[in-house]
């Protein structure tokens, strides 16, 4: 069974989606939502897939993705890459954000009412 982790400090939606993962969509997944917690906590080899939100109030979603890859590559029993999602509930503006995350790829920006699809 695929597990997910889930990291958004909008706990009420955050939650949400959790429930639903499991529930409704069969998967495991944790929830963290302290980005600081997650990066002291991290392991890439726990989970399938990562879904950070892209605003939250510690942390960025790309400040701690960037901190979560370098655990990543420290590490030496966990992949140098891991698969992750950024999550937003707002209009995304694909110019800025490749000049603000130049490695970024548009395909890793979803919306917060996402489908299964995009797992």
């Amino acid at each position: 069974m695929k597990t997910i982790l889930i990291i958004d400090d909008d706990v009420i939606t955050s939650s949400k989606y959790k429930k639903w993962l499991e529930s409704e969509e069969g998967f495991n997944s944790t929830l963290i939502n302290d980005p600081q917690i997650a990066e002291l906590n991290f392991k890439s080899t726990d989970y399938d897939l990562i879904l950070i939100g892209f605003k939250m109030s510690v942390m960025d979603g790309f400040n701690l993705y960037d901190k979560l890859h370098e655990i990543s590559k420290k590490v030496e029993d966990t992949p140098k890459e891991f698969r992750l999602c950024f999550m937003t509930s707002s209009v995304i503006n694909y110019k800025v954000l490749a000049e603000i995350h130049p490695e970024s790829d548009k395909n890793v920006m979803y919306q917060k009412k996402f489908q299964k699809k995009f797992l």
